[in-house]
């Protein structure tokens, strides 16, 4: 496939706003239906010592995280020229892989928190969020502070956003449709509300580094989590 050019309005929005959303029939990426295909093999893959498994939490948010090594088609995709293209026209640098996930947002299901990475250093990172299904208001799409990127944001424990400050700020829902995708970069507050529908919704978060950050930044973090979060 050819590699999308990004126009100049695109990179200033991303560069201003802080995100910006290229729909399915823009990137090309990957057709829908087998991004659907794909998030279905990997959900049903066996329990298994070391391989990617979904992760339930008490607030019913269900993730598989670190999939990609195990299935070709996820690899080729985020790990493939043309999606790096994309990110590097926007960050002006090569990007690296850093953490694979696939959130599958229940009926009633909660928001995710934001991803904290202390353990290897601060660094910089660019998240694209890939929608399986479609991600409207209704069953908790992602919502972001447009410009927040360049503002200073209250954080409480945990690096989580001051309720405070993100009670004051117009929060701007972003809705996808199946295959369409949103970048963000890390100091972007973003945040997403409760699934009020009866059918759950999968999104895959794929998060990327520069390249100059290190090329084991992604062994770091999995090791860490074997050894925080044994299976």
């Amino acid at each position: 496939m050819s590699e999308l050019i990004l126009t100049d309005e695109q990179i200033a929005h991303f560069d201003n706003e802080g995100f910006l959303i290229l729909r399915a029939t823009e990137h090309g990426l990957i057709d829908t239906a087998v991004l659907k295909t794909w998030t279905d093999e990997i959900r049903n893959l066996p329990r298994e010592h070391g391989k990617p498994r979904p992760r339930r939490t008490p607030t019913d948010a269900n993730r598989t995280e670190n999939f990609v090594a195990y299935h070709p088609g996820f690899s080729s995709l985020l790990n493939g020229q043309p999606i790096r293209n994309i990110l590097k026209q926007l960050t002006r640098d090569d990007m690296l892989l850093f953490k694979d996930k696939i959130n599958y947002k229940l009926a009633g299901g909660n928001a995710f928190d934001a991803p904290a990475y202390d353990h290897i250093g601060e660094i910089q990172h660019t998240t694209a969020n890939l929608a399986v299904d479609p991600a409207t208001v209704e069953n908790g799409c992602v919502e972001v502070v447009p410009k927040s990127h360049r503002m200073n944001v209250d954080l409480v424990e945990g690096g989580r956003i001051d309720p405070d400050w993100e009670a004051r700020q117009l929060w701007i829902p972003v809705e996808l449709g199946s295959g369409d995708l949103l970048i963000f970069g890390s100091h972007l507050a973003h945040r997403s509300r409760k699934n009020l529908t009866d059918r759950s919704r999968a999104s895959v978060y794929a998060t990327y580094h520069n390249f100059s950050d290190g090329t084991d930044l992604k062994e770091r973090y999995y090791a860490d989590r074997r050894e925080n979060f044994p299976a």
